[in-house]
């Protein structure tokens, strides 16, 4: 049983996340689309290399982050449902996600990094690369948002509508994630509606999920007859 504040800290770790990566994806401004023409996107980043690249920085911390949350997190679900694996799809899941946000972070620093005197076809390709990755990663966070919605809602470890909110992200992160498919216009890979709107989603849940667990605010466990208190 956690008799100690590891619950707390992965709390604070969802906080932290969502700052740095809501830093990450606003500070150097919206990025170009896809379909925009290879001279206005070289001179975007050329332009905003020192934010492009401290926002590297942020999203790579941002990845060990969530996995910290999630993993508190799922420690407390599997407390309260030994029996079932929703624990570990959402720990899996996460792995999975930060692993890709520290990729993509790597990537999008690459590209600002050598952008002087660099052929711009290949800023070009690698700006592609890293649009079509930032949309495809809402694909793979769809895993331990399902996981940590149902977990909610199996457990009761939080209020019933902070599961519904977890199933909401995953299906509009599954829904951005189609982006690839388009190369123009609105839907395009990498857009604020394919990518912004489900990392907002997510966020939200992030930042509520992570509130509860700062305040330590959730049910007791019970053993028998005995009331055990979660911290």
């Amino acid at each position: 049983m956690t008799e100690r504040h590891e619950l707390r800290w992965g709390g604070f770790a969802g906080l932290a996340f969502v700052i740095l990566a809501l830093l990450g994806r606003f500070l150097p401004g919206n990025p170009p689309n896809v379909d925009e023409s290879q001279s206005t996107i070289t001179s975007w980043i050329a332009d905003n290399r020192g934010m492009m690249l401290t926002s590297a920085l942020m999203w790579a911390a941002a990845g060990g982050l969530v996995i910290w949350f999630a993993s508190a997190f799922a420690e407390a679900m599997r407390e309260r449902d030994e029996r079932s694996d929703v624990h570990l799809a959402l720990l899996a899941g996460s792995v999975l996600v930060g692993g890709a946000i520290f990729v993509n972070a790597a990537m999008t620093g690459a590209t600002a990094f050598g952008i002087d005197g660099r052929d711009a076809a290949l800023t070009m390709m690698m700006f592609e690369m890293t649009s079509v990755m930032t949309t495809m990663i809402g694909f793979a966070a769809a895993l331990p948002l399902a996981a940590a919605g149902i977990g909610v809602m199996r457990t009761h470890l939080m209020p019933n509508w902070l599961g519904y909110l977890a199933l909401l992200a995953a299906v509009v992160s599954v829904a951005g994630s189609f982006g690839i498919f388009a190369s123009t216009g609105t839907f395009a890979a990498g857009g604020f509606l394919m990518t912004g709107v489900p990392l907002l989603l997510s966020a939200l849940w992030i930042a509520c999920a992570g509130g509860y667990m700062v305040r330590e605010h959730l049910p007791e466990l019970t053993t028998g007859e005995a009331v055990v208190p979660q911290m």
